[in-house]
C-alpha cells in the first residue's frame, strides 16, 4: 500500500468513474484500474463495484476510502506545517465570495489562520461578476463565484479557474408553507408562489431560462441582503430559489425553520461554483495555502455526503 493508491481510491470515489478520475490524476485508465486492483488484492477486500453506470464504493470500500481521505489530509497538514516553518508567510488575503460559501469559510480560515497567524484576511460578499471585476482591478486576490451556464469565465485568459462544486437549484420554503410538506415541487407550483431572489447575474440567468420554459414568475423583490430574503421566507411571505449547496448550509435550513424542496420536471444544467484568481498570482504561497485548505474541506463534504 502507498499514498498514490490512497489518492487513487479517493479520487475515483469522488468522480464515480475510472475514466474521469484517470483524466484528473493524469494517469491512464488501465494503470489506475490495475493500481486499485492491486490494493484490493493486498487488503483482500473489494473496494468498488464497477458497472456501465460508473464505479461506486462497496460498503467496506466506503469505510476504507474515508480512512484514506483522513490519512491524505494528515500528510498534507505535515507538508504545510513544514513549509510554513521553512518559509515564513506574511501579507494579506482578500477574498470575494457569493453568499453560499460564507457558511464554509469560517472553518477553513480558522485552520489557515492557525498556521499563518500573521496574514491579514478580509472577506467581501458580492455577486459573481463584481468579484471578477475586482480581481481584474487587483481589489481582490481570489474569488468564489457562480458560473454562467455557458461557463464563459473558463475562457478568460487573465484567470486561473477551478470548478469546486456542482449542484442544482432547489426551492427554500418556510416550514409553515404548503410546499414544506412536499418531497418535490413542479415549475407550475413555483409559479403559484411569490419569489424573493438574490440579485446575482447567475441567478437571473436561471430565472430567465425558467421563465422562457415554464412561464412568468411573481417576484416580490430581489436584493443582495440575505437577511431580507431569509426573513421573507421565514415569515412565509415568499419562497426563494438557490443552489443546493447554498440553501442547505443556510442557518435557517439547518435549524429546521426553512425546508429545501427539490424541483422536478425541469432539466437543470447548473454549472456550479468555482475558485478564480489572476494568473499573475498563481504561484502565491498565500493563495496556494488557502486554496488547498478550502478544497480539502469541500472534498470532505463530498466524501461524507
Amino acid at each position: 500500500m502507498n499514498f498514490e493508491q490512497l489518492k487513487y481510491i479517493v479520487e475515483v470515489s469522488k468522480a464515480g468513474s475510472l475514466s474521469i478520475a484517470s483524466q484528473k490524476l493524469h494517469v491512464t485508465q488501465s494503470a489506475l484500474s490495475q493500481s486499485i486492483t492491486n490494493l484490493e488484492t493486498e487488503l483482500d477486500v473489494k473496494l468498488f463495484n464497477r458497472s456501465r453506470n460508473g464505479t461506486t464504493p462497496t460498503d467496506t470500500g466506503n469505510l476504507i476510502i474515508k480512512k484514506a481521505f483522513e490519512t491524505l489530509g494528515k500528510v498534507q497538514e505535515l507538508k504545510e506545517v513544514a513549509f510554513s516553518n521553512a518559509h515564513a508567510i506574511n501579507g494579506t488575503l482578500r477574498i470575494g465570495t457569493i453568499p453560499g460559501p460564507l457558511m464554509l469559510l469560517p472553518r477553513t480560515l480558522s485552520i489557515y489562520k492557525t498556521d499563518y497567524p500573521t496574514i491579514q484576511i478580509s472577506i467581501a460578499e458580492k455577486e459573481s461578476q463584481a468579484i471578477i471585476d475586482d480581481i481584474k482591478q487587483d481589489k481582490l486576490d481570489i474569488g468564489i463565484i457562480g458560473l454562467t451556464r455557458e461557463g464563459k469565465e473558463m475562457n478568460d485568459e487573465d484567470f486561473d479557474l477551478e470548478v469546486v462544486l456542482r449542484g442544482k437549484m432547489v426551492v427554500a420554503a418556510s416550514k409553515h408553507s404548503s410546499l414544506a410538506f412536499s418531497e418535490s415541487v413542479t415549475p407550475q407550483e413555483i409559479r403559484n408562489h411569490s419569489l424573493v431572489i438574490y440579485n446575482d447575474d447567475r441567478m437571473w440567468e436561471f430565472i430567465d431560462d425558467f421563465t422562457s420554459l415554464c412561464g412568468k414568475v411573481s417576484i416580490l423583490f430581489s436584493t443582495n441582503n440575505l437577511d431580507a430574503i431569509r426573513n421573507a421566507v421565514l415569515e412565509n411571505l415568499a419562497i426563494t430559489i438557490g443552489p443546493d449547496y447554498t440553501v442547505e448550509t443556510d442557518s435557517s435550513v439547518t435549524s429546521g425553520e426553512v425546508v429545501p424542496v427539490t424541483i422536478t420536471e425541469l432539466v437543470q444544467d447548473y454549472p456550479g461554483m468555482a475558485l478564480v484568481w489572476s494568473k499573475t498570482k498563481r504561484n502565491s504561497p498565500i493563495l496556494k495555502s488557502f486554496v488547498s485548505r478550502l478544497k480539502a474541506q469541500l472534498d470532505e463534504l463530498k466524501i461524507h455526503s
